[in-house]
């Protein structure tokens, strides 16, 4: 039970709702990354309604771009998709900033537990935190990066070659096609473990420098380190069920929207690209209160295992009655006892 007598169980479910009763807060987290998206998308439309304008017949290649299609224009593709690489590599590096200041204005705002005037606090927790976590963000990629080592690198090939005797890795040397799967599907699933442990430990790591106002982010992410392994269930069962429940939401989604998408032809509307567009809006909606309600959730576990910081007395040395004026004494004072 939590300090008002709840089941920890629910944790999720309650971190879920304190996020979605501040909608100004994710209304906004999602309308920034949607702005980047169509920023991204706005060279292809022009390009697209440039070549459509007369060239092929209206609503001949609505569902679908044929194989014509693409061998006519592929030097224009491929110049297209260039220079939409470069763009998206800039504006994700914009996404992960903004994620970082979203980060900071979502602890602020769980920490001070602000009813009015919550958006104004966002704002300022977002720009007090973000260059505390932007260097986290340095340790996060260092961090990544070696979990891909382990998982795909030089260790890997070690396993193989102690349990398959396969000296450089390679998944041919197994017996049947059925076990390299298996031992792909174990090598990606592996992975796919890690970055989400990396990612529980980023949030709790920011929520430790929030709450305790610090900014070393190497000994905040070692303490949380300390934190999952003496807390593993507390600090890790409500990520994975607010996880679960954003797969279960995800999928869902995508279920029904591929089912939609599949039915496009010709005769389809802008009434069916609106549908789809507001499905996958759906999907970011909710993806965006759940990324709030992994730092409520962080909040409310942090404070109830965190220690707090062992600060130092500044009136340790002192004169002064009790419940009276203290006065500090040093050698710099001219302040004295007599008996």
């Amino acid at each position: 039970m939590d300090q008002r007598g709840r089941p920890r169980l629910f944790q999720f479910w309650h971190s879920l709702r304190a996020a979605f009763k501040r909608p100004a807060l994710w209304l906004f987290c999602w309308s920034v990354p949607l702005t980047l998206a169509i920023v991204m998308a706005l060279p292809w439309k022009a390009w697209f309604t440039t070549t459509l304008a007369s060239s092929y017949a209206p609503g001949s290649l609505f569902a679908t771009m044929s194989e014509t299609f693409r061998f006519d224009h592929r030097d224009d593709l491929d110049a297209l998709k260039t220079q939409s690489g470069a763009l998206a590599a800039m504006l994700g590096i914009c996404v992960i900033l903004f994620r970082t200041f979203c980060a900071g204005g979502w602890l602020q705002v769980f920490l001070e537990r602000a009813k009015s005037y919550s958006l104004r606090r966002f704002f300022w927790g977002g720009a007090r935190y973000f260059w505390r976590f932007a260097r986290l963000i340095v340790l996060s990629l260092l961090l990544l990066s070696f979990a891909g080592w382990v998982v795909y690198g030089w260790p890997f090939k070690v396993l193989m070659n102690l349990f398959f005797g396969a000296e450089d890795g390679s998944l041919e040397v197994l017996v049947s096609e059925s076990s390299a799967l298996w031992v792909g599907w174990l090598q990606a699933g592996t992975y796919a473990l890690l970055v989400a442990l990396l990612f529980a430990w980023g949030d709790y790591t920011r929520t430790r420098m929030a709450l305790q106002n610090t900014r070393s982010a190497l000994w905040a992410g070692l303490c949380t380190m300390g934190l999952f392994i003496s807390h593993p269930v507390q600090t890790l069962r409500p990520f994975a069920l607010l996880l679960l429940l954003e797969v279960l939401v995800v999928l869902g989604v995508g279920r029904f929207s591929y089912g939609f998408n599949g039915g496009l032809d010709e005769l389809s509307g802008w009434g069916s690209i609106a549908l789809l567009f507001l499905l996958a809006q759906v999907a970011l909606l909710f993806q965006t209160v759940t990324l709030g309600a992994r730092y409520h959730a962080a909040v409310t576990v942090s404070l109830r295992v965190v220690p707090p910081l062992a600060q130092p007395d500044p009136w340790a040395s002192r004169v002064g009655g009790p419940g009276g004026p203290q006065y500090p004494i040093d050698d710099a004072d001219d302040y004295g006892v007599s008996i």
